[in-house]
């Protein structure tokens, strides 16, 4: 292990999501105290969107460990369930076996519950995972038990964590309603160069790490170059890279190394970015024949024949000298990775590490700091 040889008294770069090693940029910390806002407020629905890798579960753990004892949380991983199924795990994860089999008779039970929490001054929690895959009847479900309240209460608070065809999927008419009741609505990016390298050190020195020179710059840059600013995948180059340079008793991880990695098959390269979420639309209709094209038509115009033979192409035989020829000026085939200049990308991020869409009315109270006494 390399904990000795570097001095660290834990992984930094394990890849169980233990909220003391987020890192919370400017942006996180906003995000953190508007959900925690939402959730305290007991305002119902919340969203959580970004690709595989980009930090949700860490964000939703650290939102989570903010309540200390007065949560009770309900983690939905099997997105593959039916209403009525789904409605028994909920009952299940929140401690109790239910005892009806219908869905009335569930919901009965489920609200009973919920009722005992909110008169204990706890907040209850329904998180659902891969958001993306559930159907639309249950997603409805999911709707409908955020409409467990009091007079003035959701007694139920919903955290939709999905990729970003959970965007997409949100904008279908038949899920308005849902769409309509989410609250905030917090949208993970992939990270520039300034902030993978600020996330690195962040983890490292949370472990313990007494140096900020373990990585050089160049070695930062080519974690970049290679992890495209998702944390699992710098996550795994950089714990792949610290225990290669304690296997060769090195006191620095440089960006040879860190590429070396890349080209042994030991790390894998960040798939592209995926597009921005665009909303459904619906095909335009055809449009009507103009008033020239009947006239065309009535006059007995038809139009061009498509199998009518086209001109013969004129052929030019080259010798072989005269191909050679062309083949030298050909361009020369792309570089190889090992060939990477070692400097950040050089596609600038245009888009915020965190986006934020807050719905009408959310006052987005400021917190100051992640916790419930």
């Amino acid at each position: 292990m390399y904990l000795k040889h570097f001095h660290l008294h834990e992984e930094p770069f394990a890849t169980t999501p233990d909220p003391k090693f987020l890192y919370k940029s400017k942006i996180h910390q906003q995000a953190l105290d508007r959900i925690m806002t939402s959730v305290t407020s007991r305002r119902g629905i919340n969203a959580i969107i970004g690709e595989p890798g980009l930090g949700k579960s860490m964000l939703i753990r650290t939102l989570l460990k903010g309540f200390s004892n007065k949560v009770r949380f309900a983690w939905i991983f099997n997105t593959t369930m039916t209403s009525r199924e789904l409605l028994r795990y909920i009952c299940r994860d929140f401690g109790f076996k239910p005892k009806g089999e219908d869905i009335s008779d569930l919901l009965v039970e489920l609200y009973t519950f919920l009722i005992h929490e909110y008169e204990a001054g706890n907040y209850t929690i329904l998180i659902i995972d891969e958001a993306q895959n559930l159907k639309p009847e249950v997603l409805e479900e999911i709707r409908q038990l955020s409409n467990l309240e009091t007079v003035s209460n959701k007694l139920l608070q919903v955290i939709l964590s999905g990729q970003p065809q959970l965007d997409v999927y949100l904008n279908d008419p038949a899920l308005i309603q849902l769409k309509q009741r989410i609250s905030l609505k917090a949208t993970l990016n992939r990270l520039d160069f300034e902030n993978t390298q600020q996330y690195i050190h962040h983890r490292m020195a949370v472990a313990g790490a007494t140096r900020d020179d373990i990585f050089t710059t160049a070695a930062l840059e080519a974690v970049y170059e290679i992890s495209d600013g998702i944390p699992r995948l710098v996550n795994q180059v950089c714990d792949n890279a610290l225990l290669t340079a304690a296997d060769e008793d090195l006191q620095q991880v440089d960006a040879a190394l860190v590429m070396d990695l890349l080209h042994q098959g030991n790390v894998m390269s960040a798939p592209p970015a995926p597009a921005k979420a665009q909303p459904l639309q619906t095909p335009a209709p055809a449009a009507p024949p103009r008033a020239d094209d009947e006239q065309k038509s009535d006059a007995g115009m038809k139009p061009a024949d498509s199998t009518a033979p086209l001109p013969e192409a004129v052929a030019e035989i080259k010798s072989d000298a005269e191909i050679k020829k062309a083949e030298s000026a050909a361009p020369a085939p792309e570089a190889p990775m090992a060939a990477w200049p070692q400097t950040p990308r050089q596609r600038e991020r245009t888009e915020p590490v965190l986006e934020l869409e807050i719905a009408d009315g959310f006052d987005g109270l400021d917190l100051g700091r992640l916790s419930i006494n």
